[in-house]
């Protein structure tokens, strides 16, 4: 047994930090990273984007299989008080008249961006802007709406010149005072795209960043994410036939760099083992470090639950396997970072008791979420202690009823989707 931070800590193989003598197993437990919350009962949401300003993550959009959709409904927006792990809907203060619009052309006019999914959403200066996305009835967007979350309104941005096409299933990251957008499936003309754009929020202009390198191919419903003035992209979806879909997948398992200042597109060495190729998986930057969760894998039909990590100043890939209750085999999650917390949320999974059922699509829509944290404190290691023991929550329980409830709210379910047992 080995110690750390004052408490025992169980491993599974031989650690780095000391001899535990159980090397005989095939993996170990990754210090410092510790699954530590798990709550149901959220948004129960599918293809969502979702943002992390202050304490508050904000969730935007996506569906639910089975829900019946109106998209001319302004999209639903969900926060999440990352202190109490407590969601709420966000009434939206915008003008009502204004939602009423039935028409497409009044619908797209309106300041709420319409209901959709495969939409992308950054922060910039306290603020959440939400690009691109596409709902069965209107099709894709190509507007670029901001969300204030102190006043809890919607505008449409001002913008100079022609924006990229309208597309979903692309990416988006910020890099100083620009967005970055990579990828997607473009509607108009009906391609998977390797284009990368930006946003300038100061001069409020796309921009078409002049590539070279080793430009990734045509992709949609991969993941990105910055470290510095670069932008790490992984996976997604291409085709046989390049640019064009025929339901011919092709997922690329290559780690692709642009370097934002230069243009270039770089593919790093990468030694040793190394995720496969997925689509519709998270990945997010911590530390210096890229790490990607979960996904599916058209061609084997396969989701995965995995957890890796990237690090480029040594250009190696690591399975990592943190304690605690780990999220199950997912795809089309959130996944926010906040602080040295990591949230995931939502998204779909394999649902092996109707796989035989025609009318089924055999998969069942999350509500959960979970916390990564990258740096528990001894207090977060004690209450998990106490949340196990026999006595948490009876009236032996010695704590305070105020601590007690505190603790509480780290497995108490959310009332945003409510278990249903009507079959």
């Amino acid at each position: 047994m080995c110690y750390w931070r004052g408490l025992p800590s169980f491993h599974w193989g031989l650690c780095t930090s000391c001899s535990c003598h159980m090397s005989n197993r095939k993996t170990r437990r990754t210090l410092q990273m510790l699954w530590t919350v798990k709550v149901d009962g959220g948004p129960k949401r599918v293809n969502h984007a979702a943002v992390g300003i202050g304490d508050k993550i904000y969730s935007f959009g996506g569906y639910c299989s089975g829900e019946i959709y109106d998209g001319s409904q302004p999209i639903d927006v969900h926060v999440l008080d990352t202190v109490t792990y407590r969601w709420k809907k966000v009434e939206v203060q915008n003008d009502e008249s204004e939602q009423a619009a039935a028409a497409a052309n009044s619908i797209l006019s309106q300041p709420s961006p319409f209901q959709r999914y495969g939409h992308t959403v950054v922060a910039y200066k306290g603020k959440a802007y939400l690009w691109g996305g596409r709902n069965d009835e209107f099709g894709a967007s190509s507007k670029l709406h901001e969300f204030d979350p102190v006043s809890r309104t919607w505008s449409v941005v001002s913008i100079n010149g022609p924006p990229p096409l309208a597309r979903d299933g692309h990416s988006a990251v910020v890099i100083g005072d620009c967005m970055y957008m990579f990828g997607g499936f473009e509607e108009e003309t009906q391609r998977f795209s390797c284009e990368t754009y930006f946003f300038n929020f100061k001069t409020r202009r796309w921009s078409e960043l002049r590539t070279h390198g080793a430009v990734p191919q045509w992709r949609d419903f991969h993941t990105a994410c910055a470290i510095g003035e670069k932008m790490y992209v992984f996976g997604g979806r291409s085709d046989q036939l390049g640019q064009f879909h025929s339901s011919r997948d092709v997922y690329c398992d290559k780690l692709r760099v642009l370097d934002t200042k230069t243009g270039r597109w770089e593919e790093p060495p990468v030694s040793g083992v190394r995720p496969c190729g997925r689509r519709s998986h998270s990945s997010w930057a911590y530390n210096g470090r890229i790490y990607i969760f979960g996904g599916y894998l058209g061609t084997e039909n396969k989701h995965f639950g995995d957890l890796w990590e990237y690090d480029p100043a040594k250009a190696t890939w690591k399975l990592c396997w943190p304690e605690g209750e780990r999220p199950c085999p997912r795809r089309r999650q959130c996944t926010v970072l906040i602080g040295s917390r990591l949230f995931l949320f939502g998204g779909t999974r394999p649902c092996k008791d109707v796989k035989h059922d025609p009318f089924h699509s055999g998969l069942a829509d999350l509500s959960d979420l979970y916390v990564l944290d990258y740096a528990p404190s001894l207090k977060d290691l004690a209450a998990i202690s106490i949340i196990n023991s026999d006595l948490f929550m009876t009236k032996d329980c010695p704590l305070p009823v105020e601590l007690q409830w505190d603790l509480l709210m780290m497995i108490k379910p959310n009332q945003i989707t409510v278990p249903r047992h009507d079959g």
